[in-house]
């Protein structure tokens, strides 16, 4: 009787990036660390690709992936890169898992959260609920007993992650009395030269709605823009307005007064335990599509008092470490 010894074969996992912006990069690197961290009993082998912010390099990416065999799990991060994943049909039953996708409801990838994609595919978005969101700043603005709303521009680029975001903030903004909303928005510029292209178009506009609008003060949603250096900066440099809310911790410590958002690492963590479950045989769509369910949260000391707008004891101990001045 002859006994043969088959090794098992490695893990191939596949990586398509969205742009080398630092949200893709962090979540990328923590997702590998924490992957091989928990599997260690296998051998993965992890290719990374990056479409360079461009949407149809993303889909290119695609098509050489699947034509060059299915991988055991295909990752794409942010939403061109799973948008391309997801609307490639020859990949469909390849599993999936996506990361820092704002709004995977609107994308198509499934009716609800909470619920389960006829694709095989699965993930969480990195992006708090609006509601939420405006919870938290009306908060602050009760607090500050405002005589009239404060005019906010909600500042983004049509990236689909940021139209989207924004379309969910003017759905809800009749349910609150403090704030009226302006759209202030600029073209997604695809490429590495994109992110000085938006944020110079971004400035333009809301040098304009500033006389027009009579903005207190903007919004930054969540999306490429929000990556641009020194974007901060140079809004106050041309406007003197400041961000009342951002999604993006780096943002308060540049002077946002508010900032919620999940950190890149707790993204990359969560996937990795997805990752480890489809990889080990069950299917992408026995797991529901859903959101995050830790966030950071921090304020801005400084900007607060520019503002007039006292920051409660709660939202200072709900900010432990995050608080910037």
């Amino acid at each position: 009787m002859f006994h043969a010894q088959v090794e098992a074969q490695p893990l191939r996992v596949a990586i398509i990036e969205t742009s080398p912006l630092p949200i893709v990069t962090n979540t990328r690197d923590a997702f590998i660390d924490e992957l091989t961290l928990i599997m260690p009993e296998h051998e993965i082998d992890i290719e990374i690709y990056n479409a360079q912010g461009l949407e149809e390099q993303a889909r290119t990416i695609v098509q050489t992936i699947t034509e060059n065999g299915a991988p055991d799990l295909l990752v794409p991060i942010a939403t061109l890169a799973t948008r391309a994943v997801y609307n490639f049909s020859a990949a469909s039953e390849i599993p999936t898992l996506f990361m820092t996708v704002a709004d995977p409801v609107k994308e198509g990838i499934a009716t609800a959260f909470g619920e389960r994609s006829v694709s095989n595919i699965t993930g969480e978005s990195h992006v708090l609920d609006a509601k939420v969101k405006l919870d938290m700043l009306d908060g602050l603005l009760k607090a500050s007993a405002l005589e009239e709303p404060i005019t906010i521009g909600l500042v983004h680029s049509e990236y689909p992650s940021s139209k989207s975001s924004v379309e969910s903030l003017l759905a809800l903004e009749s349910q609150y009395d403090n704030v009226k909303f302006v759209t202030v928005s600029t073209a997604y510029v695809e490429g590495t030269l994109g992110l000085g292209a938006m944020r110079a178009g971004i400035v333009e506009v809301l040098k304009e709605k500033v006389e027009t609008s009579g903005l207190d003060a903007y919004w930054l949603s969540t999306g490429p823009l929000l990556q641009a250096d020194d974007l901060i900066n140079v809004i106050y440099k041309e406007t003197k307005l400041l961000p009342i809310f951002a999604e993006s911790i780096e943002s308060v410590q540049q002077g946002a007064l508010l900032g919620v958002v999940a950190d890149e690492k707790s993204i990359g963590k969560s996937g990795a335990l997805r990752a480890k479950r489809i990889l080990s045989g069950e299917r992408a769509n026995t797991m529901a599509v859903t959101r995050m369910d830790k966030y950071t949260i921090g304020v801005n000391v400084s900007t607060a008092i520019k503002m007039h707008i006292p920051i409660p004891s709660s939202y200072l101990k709900l900010s432990k470490d995050h608080v910037y001045q």
